[in-house]
């Protein structure tokens, strides 16, 4: 019987001593998953954050592309009415000039 429980006890040690073996295995498994999931984490938000710088400095340059297309539109518009002006302005030049004297000469005979 003594043989029976030592028997017992040799092979509840070596039971606990196998199940501390496979805690400690799990517990270091968890511990590099843990550290390789934060690794890849980190990766993943560094890839979005260059991703997003990117599409925000994109964005930025068709944004400017598009103002500066837009300025230069307005402005040819703006030079082309002012020419448009300019040219209306001396093509009557004479003619109001003539029509003050008509009116200024026609009043001083009345």
């Amino acid at each position: 019987m003594e043989k029976n429980l030592e028997n017992t006890l040799i092979a509840l040690l070596e039971t606990e001593t196998e199940a501390r073996g496979i805690v400690e295995k799990a517990e270091k498994e968890a511990r590099e998953l843990r550290e390789q999931t934060k690794k890849e984490v980190q990766k993943i938000i560094e890839e979005a954050k260059t991703q997003e710088e990117q599409e925000i400095k994109e964005t930025l340059s068709k944004v400017r592309n598009r103002a500066e297309l837009t300025r230069k539109e307005i402005s040819d518009r703006a030079k082309k009415e002012a020419q448009h002006w300019d040219e209306l302005f001396q093509r009557n030049h004479d003619k109001a000039i003539n029509f003050v004297i008509e009116q200024i000469i026609s009043n001083e005979y009345l």
